[in-house]
Order: C-alpha cells, then sequence, then structure tokens
C-alpha cells in the first residue's frame, strides 16, 4: 500500500518542485512537491481572491513583509488545501552534506547534489504516478546542466515494472504561475517551522498551512545513513 496515495496506478496528475535553502551551505535545504489533479479549479479559485483583493504581485513566502500580502497569501492557502492537492517533501540538514561526495569543484558539485536530492525525492514519492507532468522552479544553472534529462531519466529508466513515471518535466518561471507560488508558500512554512523564525506575517502564513502539517502537507528529515 502507498503511504503516500491510495488511487491506483495509470493516472496522470500535475507536480510543481521547488526548494528553500542552498544545498550545501548552512541551517536546511528543502525540497518539497506539491501534486495537482485540477489545476483550472486552482488557477480559478487563486485568481479571484487575486481580484477580489487587487493583488498582482509574486507570492513569495520571504517576501511576506506587509499585512495585504499576508493576507493574500493566507486565503490562497486556505483555498487550495480543500482541493485535491497533496505535497511531500524532506528536509536536509547541510551541515550533514558532504558536498566533496559530488565532485571537487565547489560550485559544480553543489548543482549535483542537487539534482541527485531532487531526483531522489521525487523518484520516492512518485511510485504510484505514471505519466505525470513535473513543473520545477526556474534556477540559473551551471552551462550545460544535465537536471530535466538526469532526473527525467533517472526515474523512468528504472522502474519495476518499466513504465513512464514522468511524461514531462519543464522548468518555469514562478513569476508566472501561481501554483509554482504555493508550492513556494508551503516550503516556505515548513522552513519557518523547522527553524522557528519568529516574523509575525511570516508566522501567519505558516499558520495557514500549517493545519495541514502530517496531512495533505508531510515532510520527513533526510536520513543520511541510507
Amino acid at each position: 500500500m502507498s503511504l503516500f496515495h491510495k488511487e491506483p496506478v495509470n493516472r496522470s496528475c500535475f507536480i510543481y518542485h521547488d526548494e528553500s535553502g542552498v544545498v550545501g551551505t548552512s541551517g536546511v535545504f528543502i525540497v518539497g512537491l506539491l501534486f495537482v489533479k485540477d489545476r483550472q479549479v486552482l488557477y480559478t479559485k487563486i485568481t479571484e481572491i487575486r481580484q477580489r483583493l487587487s493583488f498582482k504581485e509574486e507570492m513569495h513566502y520571504s517576501d511576506v513583509s506587509n499585512p495585504k500580502a499576508c493576507k493574500v497569501c493566507c486565503e490562497v492557502l486556505d483555498a487550495v488545501l480543500k482541493e485535491q492537492v497533496w505535497f511531500r517533501g524532506y528536509v536536509f540538514d547541510n551541515s550533514k552534506i558532504d558536498l566533496t561526495y559530488f565532485g571537487t569543484h565547489k560550485k559544480k558539485a553543489r548543482y549535483t547534489a542537487y539534482n541527485f536530492f531532487t531526483k531522489e525525492a521525487l523518484r520516492i514519492f512518485t511510485k504510484d504516478e505514471e505519466n505525470a507532468v513535473v513543473y520545477s522552479d526556474e534556477k540559473a544553472r551551471a552551462v550545460k546542466d544535465n537536471f530535466i534529462f538526469y532526473v527525467k531519466d533517472s526515474i523512468n529508466n528504472n522502474t519495476q515494472p518499466l513504465r513512464t513515471v514522468i511524461k514531462h518535466l519543464q522548468a518555469i518561471d514562478s513569476k508566472t504561475d501561481d501554483i509554482m507560488q504555493v508550492t513556494d508558500l508551503i516550503i516556505g512554512a515548513i522552513n519557518n517551522k523547522v527553524t522557528d523564525n519568529r516574523h509575525p506575517l511570516k508566522r501567519a502564513v505558516r499558520q495557514a498551512a500549517e493545519i495541514e502539517f502530517g496531512k495533505k502537507i508531510r515532510y520527513w528529515d533526510w536520513s543520511f545513513t541510507k
């Protein structure tokens, strides 16, 4: 039985991938995945909230610095989490990540570690998926970085029985996609919980998501003994 979802395979869903922190530095690095069944329902609800509250800015957890942005983010989280969505993620303790394992060149090793941990999170949390479409928050990557091909091929080519887990993987700019912004808010809320950030507005957004911690929103500390 799947730990993450009870529906059978042979279904398609949308998965939004984002992260918080920088792998191999200080503090924590978080990889998160928001699974969505019906995107249009979410876009419609978020657009209604944006229009009602006259909010056109990007919803970004680190930028929640005024009451209006906080209100919008809280209402959006409340609306989205009532729909058919679920979130899975891992928290990595950066003090336990040895970047030399991923290469001698520090910057390149950081990209390699990022790709590896993202691939592992997707591999673990998509065991019951087939033909999923994955959107990853666009990042400035190293020249000729192979993130999309590496992640997609590593997962699809190592399934038993062989099947297409990830049908499509695409990097998108979070500024252009409200669901990617919701993913950022959830990961930010987890980061706030883990680091115990006491900023009142950010904590309010965290509390809007925290209602579903352990239910629709689930995350684990990565075990480096695997």
